[in-house]
């Protein structure tokens, strides 16, 4: 279930990333293979969280040419290494919209996100695409207890 979409003044995030292709919902594989690897490298105490960035929408798009990136959000400190690639986005403005539930429920969320709020809302975004920040762990969580932010970066209010 999405909430109402806020407008909040966000911090830079800098994000490990491992790239995917393919069904998002099967994104878990790439996710898995970065965990790996910063346990490896014993990385975790250096991790902020959560993440994933989809570049494509899959109503549009045939599953086999999606492309997303599992990431987790890093500290400066954070050494990025072959084949983990690095991830920005600025601070600034951004949409933000929670959805409460499971992670299918996301399309519906995005789809209200960017066919409903933003056609209306009078804002422009930076040509970024959003990222799904996981407030809380799957495993640890019922699924409709699960916590996830669309972030939309926008434009500044004076950009045209």
């Amino acid at each position: 279930m999405a909430e109402a979409v806020q407008i909040r003044n966000l911090h830079a995030v800098r994000m490990a990333a491992l790239p995917h292709r393919g069904a998002y919902h099967k994104v878990g594989a790439a996710f898995q293979e970065l965990s790996g690897l910063i346990e490896a490298r014993a990385l975790w105490p250096e991790v902020r969280g959560c993440a994933m960035v989809s570049y494509d929408n899959p109503r549009v798009t045939p599953e086999a040419d999606l492309r997303s990136h599992a990431a987790f959000l890093v500290s400066e400190a954070f050494p990025i290494a072959a084949p983990i690639e690095e991830l920005r986005y600025p601070a600034g403005r951004y949409a933000v919209l929670l959805h409460r539930g499971p992670y299918d429920g996301l399309p519906e969320a995005y789809r209200v996100l960017g066919e409903e709020w933003y056609p209306s809302s009078g804002e422009s975004h930076i040509r970024r695409p959003p990222y799904e920040l996981y407030l809380n762990d799957p495993n640890e969580v019922a699924a409709a207890d699960l916590l996830t932010e669309i972030r939309l970066p926008l434009a500044a209010p004076d950009a045209e």
